[in-house]
């Protein structure tokens, strides 16, 4: 479940003017936004919220992931972590547009993509890999929460959709298909990686 406090830590983390503001002061600055402008806000909100949730969920499964320092970072947005070093990157895309992930896979064809599910179900290649997390619950709980819909209930986890319980598992397998053990295994038995 998606709290709010993601939401405003999202904010947090992605508007360096209100990196120290409080929960109340980020609601009134997102109420004097244009609401042409507000769609915009919501979507790069959204984006972080959601890396900000798979990192956590692939933390609690047992695999260190960070997320890049930049919301922006470039090609990549989580790094996978191996013994200090990044062992594989992966990205994240909170989104219903199929097109938007056809190009991301046309661009970088080799990193893994973790996306919401509307846009998975579309897909059938194992690089672009289900969160769980619906893009509608993202952009709802997002949206509620700038408009201080749920203000009086600091804590309260407010969408229903969590990141999928198999995450680590799924990721493992598309980014890092050979695991320490399994090279081990492959140099005992003499097979080329």
């Amino acid at each position: 479940m998606i709290a709010q406090n993601s939401v405003f830590d999202a904010v947090r983390r992605g508007y360096n003017e209100l990196e120290i503001a409080s929960n109340d002061e980020i609601i009134d600055y997102f109420s004097d936004v244009n609401p042409d402008a507000m769609s915009g806000h919501i979507s790069n909100i959204k984006g972080i919220v959601f890396e900000q949730e798979v990192v956590n969920a692939l933390n609690e499964q047992g695999m260190d992931a960070m997320l890049f320092e930049a919301t922006n970072h470039p090609i990549s947005d989580i790094a996978l972590m191996s013994d200090a070093d990044i062992a594989a990157e992966v990205q994240l895309k909170a989104t219903d547009n199929v097109a938007y992930i056809n190009e991301t896979l046309a661009e970088n064809p080799d990193i893994p993509i973790i996306v919401t599910s509307e846009v998975a179900d579309r897909f059938d290649n194992s690089i672009v890999i289900d969160s769980g997390v619906d893009n509608v619950a993202l952009d709802d709980v997002v949206s509620e929460v700038l408009a201080g819909e749920v203000a009086n209930h600091v804590g309260e986890s407010i969408a229903s959709d969590v990141v999928s319980e198999g995450l680590a598992d799924l990721v493992a397998d598309v980014a890092l298909p050979i695991s320490p053990i399994g090279f081990g295994i492959g140099l005992l038995f003499g097979l080329p990686f």
